[in-house]
């Protein structure tokens, strides 16, 4: 009789426990290096330098592009404002950039999914918007 409640005490715990997104030295990897998740996964090395990455291909943000910065640095402030979080420990974790337009993906720590925010290079913010569902 006691198996199933030591079932359902442990179905419980799981469900209710926080999913951390990815750990600070791992974001400051990623920040350092230009790299994204799926860029890593295709290659990209976070032991190197942004710099290194974009000649070998694989940053998203060439070192020329200053309206993907500026978008990318506005989308990190709104982000931050909006979830109340300071601004330094939210991470980029991919750039898109679009036409006139650029979506950047951004990681906040608690969160089970990033944040999605539209910005053009001029760093006029159009949205934010969770992309896990709500509540989570």
């Amino acid at each position: 009789m006691k198996m199933p409640s030591l079932v359902v005490a442990c179905v419980t715990l799981l469900a209710t426990t926080a999913v951390q997104a990815i750990d600070a030295e791992y974001r400051r990897l990623l920040e350092r290096s230009g790299c994204t998740q799926v860029s890593e996964a295709q290659g990209c090395d976070i032991n190197k330098t942004k710099q290194e990455n974009a000649k070998a291909g694989f940053v998203a943000d060439p070192p020329g592009d200053q309206g993907t910065r500026v978008a990318e640095q506005a989308c990190l402030a709104a982000v931050a404002k909006t979830v109340g979080k300071p601004r330094g420990q939210l991470a980029v974790s991919e750039v898109l950039p679009a036409g006139a337009n650029t979506t950047v993906m951004v990681i906040v720590p608690g969160a089970n999914a990033p944040w999605s925010c539209l910005s053009d290079a001029k760093g006029h913010v159009k949205s934010t918007m969770f992309t896990g569902k709500d509540g989570d």
